[in-house]
């Protein structure tokens, strides 16, 4: 391997090591709960949107839990009213928008 190519692939793998440790400040937190038996994880997507998936392997959230159900573990986890939903993916996901009156940032 010439120089050249030793110093290509050093600096090939400083920049691959910095895009690392770069993480996105704003990852959502994942709430884990159980409904009617089933374990999914609900996330808030921005400050008026939280979503509902089954945990585990991808599989449609419109077959398990009541949508009413899941409705509102999404109300209990963010604090707020949800005022529209539909499923999205596929059905994979529950899409919930929410109003958190005077708390809504967006």
């Amino acid at each position: 391997m010439t120089t050249q190519a030793k110093v290509l692939l050093a600096l090939g793998s400083v920049c691959l090591a910095s895009c690392a440790l770069i993480a996105p400040s704003g990852e959502a937190v994942v709430r884990k709960v159980v409904v009617q038996g089933e374990s999914y994880n609900l996330s808030q997507l921005t400050a008026g949107t939280w979503v509902a998936i089954l945990a585990g392997a991808p599989k449609p959230v419109n077959r398990g839990a009541s949508k009413a159900e899941l409705l509102r573990a999404i109300e209990q986890a963010s604090g707020c009213k949800v005022t529209d939903s539909d499923y999205s993916r596929q059905g994979q996901q529950l899409d919930a928008q929410v109003d958190c009156g005077e708390r809504m940032a967006n």
